[in-house]
């Protein structure tokens, strides 16, 4: 009971500190099945192997839109020799806007060390990192009310830029209960360009000048919890979570709250603070003819900022496969009657 109210004060606490604030990295509303983008000390939190993929398209109605595009995959291991539970992961996405998009490969390894903090319900704790490549880009697809060539942060031809990037993170699991932390882009990847542009083919035109332009990822905090309750009725289970992103000076706040049947159905709500709140549903599904899991999930966010006069809201699809991988049983040596 104490550490329930423990996780409740600490979701609570988290939810009253976090003020609203844009972020660089996407932005996902069933941030509870997308944790290994976030941490990459969750990799292999899931007892076995799975794969995912998310499609998100937000603020739709609006001409250069966020558009989200991610597919990750995540196992549990032993390292012989050490005997070391361990888990391993790789997560691609894809993001654009407007004219800039990202792309992103990035590879997770995380040691779980066992650590018991309820007698009764055995847990893991998650260290790892993560490592890859970030590719920045701008298009040349502008349309201003001022032309843009005059402007020398705005590249004329466009151009791309990839750099390395990594990130660290904690995650604590157990049957009922997660938490975690993580610090991504620690490295403040930067990438820049700069050239004549236009003012090679218009030499004697002042307003024409070189650009300039350069761009830096700043490090981000998540802070993720959360905890499952069961209700009266036993087929029944309460899975209240937060979510929490800050770029160190401001923060946004994601409070989710789902209700799943029997471990089959599940559906609930997520407020975002001065953005959104979003509507999800899904299904757990064992195919029955071949071993594993089929989990998949959609969510629609109305807007319930200034946006919201030209948007239409935002949908996301999530689809995940998993594979529980059996646990080796105790070898057992007993002593023969004959030789005692």
């Amino acid at each position: 009971m104490k550490l329930k109210f423990g996780v409740a004060s600490l979701i609570i606490m988290l939810t009253l500190v976090f003020k609203s604030n844009a972020q660089q990295d996407p932005q996902f509303s069933q941030n509870m099945h997308n944790k290994l983008l976030f941490n990459p000390a969750y990799a292999g939190m899931n007892d076995g192997i799975c794969v995912y993929t998310i499609a998100r398209q937000q603020w739709v109605g609006f001409e250069g839109r966020p558009e989200t595009y991610l597919f990750g995959g995540h196992g549990t291991f032993i390292i012989p020799g050490i005997n070391l539970r361990s888990g391993g992961g790789l997560v691609i996405t894809g993001d654009a806007l407007g004219q800039m998009h990202f792309t992103s490969i990035k590879a997770s390894y995380s040691a779980h060390i066992p650590l018991n903090l309820i007698a009764s319900d055995i847990g893991y704790l998650g260290i790892g990192f993560s490592a890859g490549w970030l590719q920045f880009g701008l298009g040349n697809n502008w349309r201003s009310t001022n032309p843009y060539f005059s402007d020398p942060s705005i590249p004329d031809e466009g151009f791309q830029s990839s750099a390395f990037d990594m990130d660290l993170g904690l995650y604590y699991k157990t049957n009922r209960m997660f938490i975690g932390a993580s610090l991504t882009h620690l490295n403040g990847a930067s990438f820049a360009d700069s050239g004549p542009g236009l003012a090679n083919q218009f030499p004697n035109n002042p307003a024409v000048v070189d650009y300039n332009t350069s761009f830096s990822m700043k490090s981000h905090l998540f802070v993720m919890g959360g905890y499952d309750f069961p209700l009266p009725n036993p087929l029944f289970v309460l899975k209240p979570s937060v979510f929490v992103k800050s770029d160190l000076v401001s923060a946004q706040v994601d409070v989710n709250a789902l209700v799943e049947y029997n471990n089959f159905i599940w559906g609930g709500l997520s407020y975002r603070y001065i953005d959104a709140v979003a509507v999800m549903a899904g299904v757990n599904w064992e195919p029955g003819t071949i071993p594993g899991t089929l989990r998949t999930g959609y969510a629609y966010d109305v807007t319930t900022n200034k946006l919201a006069s030209g948007s239409n809201g935002s949908h996301e699809i999530f689809v995940q496969y998993c594979l529980k991988l059996k646990q080796k049983s105790p070898v057992s040596r007993h002593k023969s009657v004959r030789f005692l």
